[in-house]
């Protein structure tokens, strides 16, 4: 086991699973053969009782923590459910075929960040959408070892896409550095 512990600037690597405490159902999970990483204290949009989990640890350390809504993807807000008319897809009002219930889709506010909502209804007065994280309003238990602990490297600091969470999203695949308030889209925990 290293001797590094978490703390601002440490670039870290851990696996985790993160469930519903109330079910128990596995929401999500990193795991050895892609563990998640992140900088300490950097990265933005960590949830805030990972990154009080994470504090202090060292590589092998394990990790638990249930973290109310608040200290994880946050209440769940009704103001969050908007109806859009048509044209907000298409100038002419024709639905794309992406649209229809059930689907996640990358949506842009009018101050130019990326969002993900999801289509909660398709009426003929308008797109109901759901804006709120898929995990809001729920109690989560986390459970997770820490696999690695370093100083991050200059590059890891000033990555080519601008949010330090490690993963290469490609801007333009729906999940490019906006984000990351409520998840890297491919199961990262930030």
């Amino acid at each position: 086991m290293g001797t590094e512990k978490i703390s601002n600037g440490k670039f870290i690597k851990f696996i985790y699973k993160v469930t519903d405490a109330k079910t128990g159902d596995t929401l999500f999970e990193a795991t050895a053969d892609k563990p998640d990483s992140l900088i300490y204290g950097i990265t933005p949009g960590v949830i805030p009782g990972l990154v009080a989990a994470l504090n202090g640890l060292g590589e092998g350390d394990k990790f638990s923590s249930e973290l109310p809504p608040e200290a994880a993807f946050g209440p769940y807000d009704k103001d969050n459910i908007i109806k859009l008319d048509y044209t907000v897809f298409n100038p002419d009002g024709n639905l794309p075929s992406e649209v229809k219930t059930g689907a996640a889709l990358p949506m842009m506010t009018q101050d130019g960040y990326q969002v993900i909502g999801t289509v909660t209804a398709v009426e003929p007065d308008g797109v109901t959408m759901d804006f709120n994280h898929p995990f809001a309003g729920k109690t989560v238990k986390i459970e997770g070892e820490v696999t690695e602990v370093r100083d991050a490297t200059p590059e890891e600091l000033s990555p080519r896409h601008g949010c330090g969470c490690g993963h290469d999203h490609g801007c333009g695949d729906g999940e490019c550095c906006g984000d990351h308030g409520h998840g890297c889209g491919d199961g990262c925990c930030h």
